[in-house]
């Protein structure tokens, strides 16, 4: 059935205006060199101003001596008080799911932040360019990757066991809903790996792995993999090498990602996840396939070995101890899973 002329036309008004918020925001979101959405803890770390993304829901608005804010919820029960300007009426109008860049600013650790707006479109704009920009990543790098990083693998009987600990098509916000009842269990599992854990340090690294995961789109299960294999979850744990914390991140590695204390649970977790997801992209795309099991391989090789050594070798490195690397992780992941080989 033809759609009437009227509804065309409003619906390419509405899409025209629209887009005419995204190129700004753009513009906005690439001088501060943002790359993705900061989740919640992120923000209640930042010490100092820093220009920092989020993602929430416009629930209301107020107006206090002539200065106008939105309270924008970011997490179900968690809201923030976002000051706008004169041009930012907009975000007033009902409620409306957000992109926003704000600057934080906060003096110590015992005052509570100030948020600023500097520029807001919409999530679903955000969502579909995001979307855009990953298909044309794929694209090019699968024109760019060697054969034989398709098929470099050291364990090729992972490719049709556990599912791959990246899904974008999963049900995240049914996830979200559940994570209070799979915190206990998954500290519970923690404490029985590192019993000199407290049990309040327990509760609040398995609450940042099911956050950040969640937030990220990473089975959390893999996270666990990942750091059991790294630190045995010993937050002070450093290797010879200088790697540190939880997910042993080396110092550069650790400032590149915003990580002021690589010591503190939190913060290292947060860069954990956020660089396990940027590998598993990746290789995700260099593979083409994310229901197989090559692209994980190669993103827990660049983990242990760099992703420059992955480039230089065409796939896994001949390395014995990333190998080795490799094939725990995965034989720790599947355990985690219920799959036996």
């Amino acid at each position: 059935m033809a759609r009437p002329l009227g509804l065309w036309l409003v619906s390419l008004l509405l899409f025209s205006g629209h887009a005419q918020e995204l190129e700004p925001y753009l513009r906005v979101r690439a001088a501060h060199k943002i790359k993705a959405a900061t989740p919640i803890a992120g923000l209640e770390l930042a010490v100092g101003k820093r220009v920092l993304e989020v993602e929430g829901t416009v629930v209301g608005s107020i107006a206090v001596d002539g200065q106008r804010s939105i309270l924008m919820e970011v997490e179900p029960g968690r809201s923030l008080v976002v000051a706008i300007g004169e041009g930012d009426g907009w975000l007033t109008r009902g409620q409306l799911r957000i992109r926003a860049i704000v600057e934080v600013r906060r003096e110590s650790e015992l005052v509570t932040p100030t948020y600023r707006l500097l520029a807001a479109t919409y999530a679903s704009l955000m969502a579909r360019w995001e979307a855009e920009q990953r298909a044309q990543q794929a694209v090019r790098a699968a024109q760019a990757t060697p054969r034989n990083a398709r098929t470099h693998t050291p364990n090729s009987r992972a490719k049709r066991s556990a599912p791959p600990p990246l899904n974008p098509a999963a049900d995240w916000d049914t996830f979200r809903a559940r994570m209070h009842q799979y915190q206990p269990i998954y500290a519970q599992f923690i404490r029985r790996v590192n019993p000199r854990l407290p049990k309040q340090q327990a509760d609040e690294i398995a609450w940042a792995i099911l956050r950040f995961s969640a937030h990220y789109g990473v089975d959390p299960r893999f996270i666990v993999a990942i750091v059991l294999v790294e630190s045995g979850f010993n937050p002070n744990a450093t290797s010879r090498k200088g790697a540190a914390g939880l997910g042993q991140l080396m110092p550069a590695t650790a400032r590149g990602l915003g990580i002021v204390d690589p010591y503190d649970p939190v913060q290292n977790l947060h860069g954990t996840v956020r660089l396990v997801r940027g590998h598993l992209e990746k290789y995700w795309a260099q593979t083409g396939d994310p229901n197989g099991w090559d692209h994980v391989i190669l993103a827990l090789a660049a983990y242990n070995a760099g992703s420059g050594a992955v480039r230089r070798h065409g796939g896994v490195p001949p390395y014995k101890e990333t190998q080795n690397y490799v094939r725990k992780v995965i034989q720790v992941y599947k355990q985690l899973c219920g799959v036996r080989d």
